[in-house]
Parts: C-alpha cells; structure tokens; sequence
C-alpha cells in the first residue's frame, strides 16, 4: 500500500480567542485529523509538523505557515494538504491556481474534509474553481454592498471614521469640536488669508510651533504632532469638514457635525487657493517652457539644448545636439521620461511619502542621459540614476524616442502591496469589522478604504499581469486612485487593458 504523507493546514484571520486553550485552530485541526485517521486503509499518515496561521487573512499567500507548508511540498515531503473548508488555504481564484500549481508540480494534492472533494481529480479541480468563482462573486457583493452604505451615510450628513481630522475629537459615531484644535485651524485659515500662500503658510507654523493632530493608535500607543507640511496644509484648507460638510467623491452634503470655520472666510481661502494654481502653472509654463533644458545629454556627454521651428503659424519644440545629428521632439521626450519616473515604484513610493504626489516629476530631474537602448535618469539629491528601456526610432530628419512599454518592468511593488491591503480589508469587513474600524486601524480614511475595496475584486488575468509587471505602462497605483474599479471581469479591461 502507498504511504500518503499528510499534512493539516489552518487558518484564522483574526487572533481573537487565539489564546484559548481550544480554539478555532485546534478545533479545524481535530477534524482534519480525524477524516486523516478515517483514510488510514489508504495508507494516509498524519505529519506531526503543525503548519497554523493565526490571525492572517486568506487574501494573500504571504503566510509564514504556508510558505513552509509549499516549501515541504516543493522538496517532495508531503503528499496530500488537509484543510477544514477551501477558503482557509485561500480566499483568492489567482492565488488557490498558484497552490495548485505548485502542489502538482511537487506531486501532491489536497481536500477539504467539509466539502467532500479534493484535487487529486480532474472533477475536484473544477468543483473548486466552481466554488472559489461563487467566493469571489460574493466578495463583490459585499464590497458593492459597503458602498452603497457608506454613500447613504454621507448622504444624511453621518461622519464614517478614519482619522480624526484636527480640530475634532469623535463622539460616539460622529464628530465633536475639540476647542483648543478649533482655535489652530482657525489660526492656519486666516494665516493663509493674509499671507496668500501655503509656502509662507509653512513657515508661519513653524515659527509658531503648530502641529498637527496627537493621536493614540489602537494599540495604545501616541502618535505625537508633526509640523505642517505643504501637503497637510493643502489638504487642511480645502477639506469642507470645516464648514460643517461632509464629501464623498465629488459631491457635499450637510454633515451632523458642527462648523469651525465661517462660510465667507472658507469661500476667501478657496478662491486664492484655485489663484494661485492657476498662476503657478501659468510661471511654470512662461518660465520654463523646456522644463529639460540644461539637464539633456547624449550618450557622448553632449548637452541636447531647446530648439523650435514654426511651420504653418504652429511652434515645434525640439532638444538637438550641437552638431544637429540628434533631434528629438521636445514633447514627446518629456511625456516619455514623465511617464518613466510616474511608473516607477520606487519614485512614486518616494513621492507618496513626502507628500508630493501631484508635483511636476520633470523638475526633480537632474540628467538624462539619451543611449542606444536606454535613458539614464538621475533625480535631484540622488547618486544613482534610474535607466528605462526604449528605443529611437528614425522619423525624417528627427528621430522619436519610445519607452519599452512592452518589455518586462519590475513589478509595481506600491500597486501590489494596495491590492493585499485590499484583500485583507475585505476579510475584515466580512469577519464583521465595520469600515470605521478597518480605517481606523490602518490609519487611513473610509474614503480610502472603499476606494481600494475594488483592488481585490481584480480577474485573475489582471492580478497575474500586475504580478509580473506585464500590465499597460499607466497602470499605477497613483493613477488607479482616480477611477472606481467595476466589480464585473469583463468590464475591467476598459482599465486594465492588456499590454
């Protein structure tokens, strides 16, 4: 008779009662352990290794018990995966083929003792992919579900969590004016009045030792003050809470929550604000209409400088070497490297944690250097410089430079990691957590939360390709922060289309 060495897997997303003497893990280990013990005339035999997962959810396969439970599989040392029901090894379509194919390729399979069928068949294989199909229709359900509530809550004026903006403390479900922090945020809004921008704004809080928000984290701990930054400063004055609103998405209502800040002074401070982007962008554009001048080479160490030709009333931007043997149009090669350094993981991750996300990435270059196969970019503060595929290709008299949107990229480590925050949230919320609470606890707003609900609800086909860095080029995660992902597969390609 054949020797069957098995293994019982186990899982639990939260570490509630995990400190019981007989908890959910022992109890899912007991009846696998007695449907092993009903198979002995098959010759199974139970592994005394024991492979848990306490408090992990199922949306990711980064699980410090499962990946020594493959690695045992992939060295050829077990034989058949126990588990109480399919969505303790998985909760994930892409992720439960990964398992699959890895428990094929190192000889073994798996059943479920609840479910009555295992992989080992042909019949099995598609029972499952049935089954984790209907799993996977009832998490769009459910985040469709959170949507809809969070929208008619706000809709009636209800504050629904996240971080406690300045100037509030939370009461119950909603928001009360903390008077001390009121006074803060009143300071900053006539400030802003009287200095007419944010980057004196900076500074007069400085001086004046402003913080922002002392918070306690859910652990216990405190999370002290910080002083503005531009970008906290930008979000505080446009945030309508201040008024007494509440937003979601474009829209404001009338929030149960009191104002701190008049409507006259809010309409003052908005109207600068909205000046003073238009007349940024209109110096930005008089004063550096090539914003890549200077900074330009080849791969010989020669400076590329601005040119233009007006044909037909029209300007013609071009960056050409002395000697007139390289000419690329202007446009063309700032959207190329513009679009580089946005797709890069480690660029936008900097970006993000500076606060900065919107400002313009061409002006933090400080060289390019232009090679047979390849740009070398080099940012400003930074040694290293970043090289991006591409190709030049000839066009007349002028050559068109084109980024390696097809080769492999190094996958989007920023857009990964949302799209397991979001896998993660959507087993919190179905174990009965509220999106306050969820928010809360990952110290983002709720806003944000059902934003990126919709990553994990992603085909299997879109997952695979963001996995290996095969997805379209404007795929990121900065850009996916501006649209709302449809639950339906097919309906995802107007996104996602295929690269």
């Amino acid at each position: 008779m054949k020797r069957v060495r098995c293994a019982i897997y186990t899982r639990k997303s939260s570490d509630e009662g995990l400190d019981q003497a007989f908890n959910s893990l022992d109890a899912q280990r007991e009846a696998c352990a007695a449907y092993i013990a009903s198979q002995r005339h098959e010759g199974w035999k139970l592994s005394p290794a024991r492979f848990d997962d306490g408090g992990l959810s199922g949306g990711t396969l980064d699980r410090p018990a499962l990946q020594a439970l493959l690695e045992e599989i992939d060295a050829g040392r077990l034989d058949m995966v126990v588990v109480y029901k399919i969505d303790r090894l998985t909760r994930s379509l892409a992720d439960f083929a990964r398992i699959v194919e890895r428990l094929e390729a190192g000889g073994a399979s798996f059943v479920s003792v609840t479910q009555s069928f295992n992989t080992s068949t042909s019949m099995g294989r598609l029972t499952l992919n049935v089954l984790l199909s209907f799993a996977q229709f009832e998490r769009e359900v459910t985040a469709e579900r959170i949507r809809d509530k969070i929208a008619a809550s706000k809709k009636k004026g209800m504050w629904m969590g996240g971080p406690v903006p300045l100037g509030y403390d939370k009461s119950g479900d909603g928001l009360v004016i903390n008077p001390a922090e009121a006074e803060t945020v009143r300071v900053l809004f006539n400030a802003y009045v009287e200095l007419g921008c944010v980057r004196r704004l900076e500074n007069f809080a400085d001086e004046r030792g402003l913080l922002t928000k002392t918070r306690t984290l859910q652990s216990g701990s405190v999370q002290l003050g910080k002083p503005f930054s531009r970008g906290r400063l930008y979000h505080l004055l446009s945030n309508p809470i201040y008024i007494g609103k509440i937003k979601h998405r474009d829209t404001v209502y009338d929030g149960l929550h009191g104002a701190i800040v008049d409507a006259g002074l809010w309409d003052h401070v908005q109207t600068q604000l909205a000046t003073n982007r238009v007349a940024r962008r209109s110096r930005k554009t008089a004063a550096n209409p090539s914003p890549l001048a200077g900074k330009l080479f080849d791969d010989q160490g020669r400076r590329l400088t601005p040119s233009h030709a007006v044909k037909s009333g029209r300007r013609y931007r071009y960056y050409v070497s002395k000697d007139n043997m390289l000419r690329l149009p202007a446009t063309e090669v700032e959207a190329a490297i513009h679009s580089a350094l946005e797709n890069n993981h480690a660029v936008q991750f900097e970006r993000e944690r500076r606060g900065n996300s919107e400002s313009d990435l061409l002006a933090s270059v400080a060289r390019a250097v232009v090679g047979a196969d390849e740009i070398l970019v080099t940012l400003t503060g930074k040694t290293d410089a970043i090289a991006f595929p591409m190709q030049l290709q000839k066009r007349g008299v002028e050559q068109k430079l084109v980024l390696g949107a097809s080769m492999q990229r190094d996958p989007d480590k920023v857009l990964i990691g949302r799209i397991l925050f979001a896998m993660d949230w959507i087993d919190q919320i179905e174990s009965g957590q509220s999106v306050s609470d969820v928010a809360d606890a990952a110290e983002v707003s709720p806003e944000y939360v059902t934003h990126t609900l919709g990553l994990a609800l992603l085909s299997p086909s879109i997952l695979e390709e963001i996995g290996t860095g095969r997805q379209a080029p404007h795929i990121t995660a900065s850009q996916l922060k501006k649209v709302m992902i449809p639950a339906f597969w097919p309906d995802q390609r107007m996104i996602f289309p295929a690269n």
